[in-house]
């Protein structure tokens, strides 16, 4: 279906999850192009971002699936860029679609844990170099917006 409505993309990532537990899974595709697709349960194929793409030398991009209450899931798209930046952006479904909640820049990294907290590790700079700080976002499912906690950049 997507090489149909898309023939001059080539895949490069593709996953599937059921982000709201209806049992009916959605899919997410990155496009060699730096496109990132959506795929909805009825079959409509929607672009949501594009320049997803890591610089040369630096780890493929990724997309990740993850669990922020017993009843949502949120899809993370993420790659690195010179001089060793990690850039992520996560998305909720709403409406059959899907909407940006989070979008971060980590000096040294971001990841996502076990509970759904996604962690930022950035380069606070001070008098002698830099030291290395960490802030944490949780997903507030009453305001549906992620709270940030440690050190904020």
């Amino acid at each position: 279906m997507f090489k149909k409505k898309f023939p001059k993309e080539k895949i490069s990532v593709s996953k599937s999850g059921d982000l709201n537990n209806d049992k009916k899974a959605e899919h997410f595709i990155l496009a060699e192009s730096g496109n990132f697709y959506f795929i909805n349960t009825k079959g409509a194929i929607e672009l949501i971002t594009t320049g997803i793409i890591s610089d040369e030398d630096f780890a493929s991009p990724t997309i990740q699936i993850f669990s922020v209450t017993k009843t949502e899931k949120h899809v993370a798209v993420a790659y690195e860029y010179f001089p060793s930046n990690t850039r992520m952006e996560v998305f909720r479904l709403k409406k059959a679609s899907l909407e940006s909640v989070l979008d971060i820049m980590g000096d040294q990294g971001v990841t996502i844990n076990k509970k759904g907290q996604v962690t930022q590790l950035w380069k606070k700079y001070n008098n002698e170099g830099w030291s290395l700080a960490a802030a944490v976002y949780t997903w507030n499912s009453k305001t549906a917006t992620y709270k940030g906690s440690g050190q904020l950049p």
